[in-house]
């Protein structure tokens, strides 16, 4: 259905806003096991005259084991977009023959890619940046590519275990900032204003900074303290460090490199709480946060995102992605409070498709147990040890 040329490039050329997708995003996977293969990539409908379009993007490589044994995993991570796909519009959506176009050229896309990746590679994954608002749209996109692909004999597949958080809610920031605090809702407003009424204060902090490692350290004591007290699970010191860090060094050469930051909230002398945000063009992203178990009654959390947002905004962000929550206002779900806070500071909810694959190995099947195996020793085994 699609003529596909694919060369090696020397850097990707993607839309500002995804980070994943960065430089920056590919140079910190790389200390943590991943490697890298940036496609040029050149596509236009068979047997169309058209001018193709041309797109480049990231490719994430994982490889587990050692030769003659080793096998590899491709992951590409919010990328291709679905208007770099001939017949395909903006929204996937809107049209029965955009939801098999794209889903053809994904899989067609993934087949095309195996000269550029190792032997033994078990599948090319996808996060598709793809965009809903309501579930039932999400739902009845992916049942879409699932009777496509079953109709049609395709290897294309939902993945049991998503792999970028397929629900979130998005501040828009082009709005004044009075404005985006009228959004919220009248509680939110209120613990924001009383936070900074009680003498909490926010300090924002990069790699290399005066006291860095200290307020890393607070920052880190926190994360663990929050872990333990919701029995989930969190990513170890360094992972955590060496995305601050790797930010900080990318824009010593180049100031429009993403922008990671520390936010610390302090009262009375001591350090209360605190998050991890990156800015990317016009986008910036709520990644992790942090809670100790005393003066919570304080608000620390309320402040430290508006003091976020309004950085933010001031950096040129467009939208704040609060990203990661429940799909739906489910009082029974065991996260049901990250979804009141997240969507009370007045953003638009997304959802996403969530995680595909294309299987390219005979040993995929595998893979797959392994990862159930592991979703459900950190989802139930894990967590209710923790909860104890």
């Amino acid at each position: 259905m699609f003529d596909i040329a694919i060369k090696a490039a020397d850097g990707a050329s993607l839309p500002e806003c995804q980070f994943q997708q960065s430089d920056f995003w590919t140079a910190f996977k790389a200390r943590h096991g991943w490697s890298q293969r940036c496609l040029s990539v050149s596509v236009r409908k068979a047997g169309s005259g058209g001018e193709p379009s041309v797109f480049s993007c990231s490719v994430l490589v994982r490889t587990f084991g050692r030769a003659p044994f080793a096998a590899s995993i491709a992951y590409i991570p919010m990328a291709p977009e679905c208007s770099c796909v001939p017949g395909c519009a903006a929204d996937p959506g809107a049209a029965p023959s955009c939801v098999d176009s794209y889903a053809v050229f994904l899989e067609e896309f993934a087949a095309r890619c195996m000269e550029f990746l190792p032997r033994g590679t078990l599948c090319v994954r996808y996060d598709v940046p793809v965009d809903f608002s309501s579930c039932a749209e999400r739902d009845a996109y992916v049942d879409s590519v699932k009777n496509l692909a079953l109709a049609d004999g395709m290897r294309l597949r939902k993945s049991e275990v998503d792999i970028q958080p397929p629900d979130t809610t998005v501040v828009d920031l082009t709005r004044p900032l009075e404005a985006v605090l009228d959004g919220m809702k009248p509680k939110w407003r209120y613990n924001v204003r009383l936070a900074a009424r009680k003498g909490v204060s926010v300090r924002a902090l990069r790699a290399g900074e005066p006291e860095f490692d200290s307020y890393f350290d607070s920052f880190y004591r926190l994360f663990k303290e929050t872990a333990e007290r919701d029995g989930i699970a969190v990513h170890t010191r360094q992972y955590c460090r060496d995305l601050l860090e790797c930010s900080a060094e990318r824009r010593r050469a180049d100031a429009s490199a993403p922008d990671a930051a520390l936010y610390v909230a302090e009262h009375g002398g001591g350090r209360i709480a605190g998050i991890i945000t990156l800015v990317s063009g016009r986008e910036a992203v709520y990644l992790y946060g942090a809670s100790g178990n005393e003066k919570r009654n304080l608000m620390p959390a309320y402040l430290l995102q508006w003091t976020a947002m309004q950085d933010a905004k001031g950096a040129g962000a467009e939208r704040y992605d609060l990203y990661g929550m429940p799909p739906e206002d489910d009082e029974g779900h065991p996260m049901h409070g990250l979804y009141r806070f997240k969507t009370g500071f007045g953003g638009a909810l997304v959802h996403r498709p969530g995680t595909f694959d294309v299987p390219v190995g005979a040993l995929y099947p595998l893979y797959v147990a392994a990862e159930r195996f592991r979703a459900f020793w950190h989802k139930k085994i894990l967590k209710k040890i923790r909860g104890r």
